[in-house]
Formats: structure tokens, sequence, C-alpha cells
């Protein structure tokens, strides 16, 4: 992943994290490697900065064109989108934009 946004590195590992952390206490089963996927492929297709609604679609198309699928939960634009919404309050605390993570 070309890295070139603020979020990166130890910051990108602790939100990635930290989104798990919610994302478990919200109760959803799902592991991290998927919300680093998420945060990978939004970067990849440099969608990150356009809005919430509109990059779970994007995901949601792009990952079932890869074949990627998780159980027993599909990973649907809902699931990305609350994935995206814990990731905005991450930078929101880090006083990071979208545009520039």
């Amino acid at each position: 992943m070309a890295e070139t946004g603020k979020l990166q590195g130890a910051l990108l590992t602790e939100c990635s994290e930290w989104v798990w952390e919610q994302m478990q206490e919200e109760g959803y089963q799902l592991s991290g490697e998927l919300i680093d996927l998420i945060f990978e492929t939004e970067r990849e297709l440099q969608v990150h900065a356009r809005p919430l609604e509109e990059i779970a679609r994007i995901l949601e198309d792009e990952f079932r064109m890869r074949g990627i699928q998780a159980q027993p939960f599909a990973i649907d634009a809902a699931l990305i989108r609350a994935v995206l919404e814990w990731e905005d309050d991450f930078l929101g605390f880090a006083g990071i934009s979208r545009a520039e993570s």
C-alpha cells in the first residue's frame, strides 16, 4: 500500500486496533485483518476522501469482485460503513481530516 497520508505506520495500527475494539463492543465479530483490509483498500482505490456511504458501496463491490468473503457475517456496505464511522472518530481524535488520511 502506498503510504502518503497522515494515517500510516504506528498510527494506522493504533487506529485499526481501536476500531476493532469499538466494533467488538458493538457486538460485531470480525477480525482485525478485515479492518486492515478495509483501510488498505479504500486508500489503494483512492476513495478514502469520498462520502462514507459511497466508500462502503465501492468497497463492498470491490471485495465481491475479488472473491473476498467472511463468515459468519457478510462483508456488506453496512459493516464497512460501521468500520469507516469508527475510523472517522479516530481521525477526529487525532486531528486528521479524512482527506489527509
